[in-house]
């Protein structure tokens, strides 16, 4: 039991940590949401009738009364299952306030703060910029109507229909529209004059 139970620890924490990896990046995790949630339609049916079958034939298997109400004794390993629910309810802390992705882009900022000096472009006009800015790949750099900067870092579908998500960084933001789109436009601060921002380019 206890193997097992340190198992579970560390598949948690690994899961949690990658998770929070990936978190670094604006959009990553909504890319996984969709193919994540079509193969637990298929796979959770699956592991719980293998889970089924497996306590059906443990069942069985058992020889007399005595080795059935000894194996019937529940243990629930309280210091494990309270080890995981404290990685879990950390790593909810940290994406809830985009922790990671706050630490990210600091380390990256000064590499955002000088491209976004150097190339000041006309309102909406978008230029392909396909630049390692610290940690992050950008494609698009653009301005808003207003002079916010913004920097595209991902892009994708939303799994439903052919409109482009796109996602990244933007200095001082336009809060009512921005050249990626108009549809579901969300800003999230980060720090200073720095927010990422969520956007569909279905206007």
């Amino acid at each position: 039991m206890k193997i097992f139970s340190k198992i579970a620890i560390c598949i948690t924490l690994f899961i949690c940590v990658a998770i929070l990896i990936i978190s670094i990046y604006p959009g990553a995790l909504n890319s996984f949401f969709f193919p994540v949630m079509l193969v637990s339609i298929v796979c959770v049916p699956i592991f719980a009738i293998l889970a089924i079958l497996f306590w059906g034939l443990r069942t069985l298997g058992r020889q007399n009364l005595k080795s059935i109400r000894l194996r019937r004794q529940t243990f629930v390993p309280w210091r494990e299952v309270t080890i995981i629910a404290g990685i879990v309810l950390v790593c909810y802390v940290l994406l809830k306030f985009y922790i990671p992705r706050r630490l990210a882009f600091m380390i990256s900022q000064s590499a955002f703060e000088q491209v976004r000096v150097q190339l000041p472009i006309s309102a909406k006009e978008k230029i392909t910029l396909n630049r390692k800015l610290g940690l992050y790949e950008v494609d698009k750099y653009a301005m808003d109507s207003r002079g916010g900067a913004y920097f595209r870092v991902f892009w994708g579908g939303d799994g439903l229909s052919p409109d482009v998500i796109s996602y990244g960084f933007v200095h001082q933001p336009n809060r009512e529209e921005s050249p990626f789109g108009a549809a579901n436009y969300q800003v999230f601060y980060l720090c200073g004059d720095w927010y990422w921002f969520r956007v569909s380019d279905d206007f």
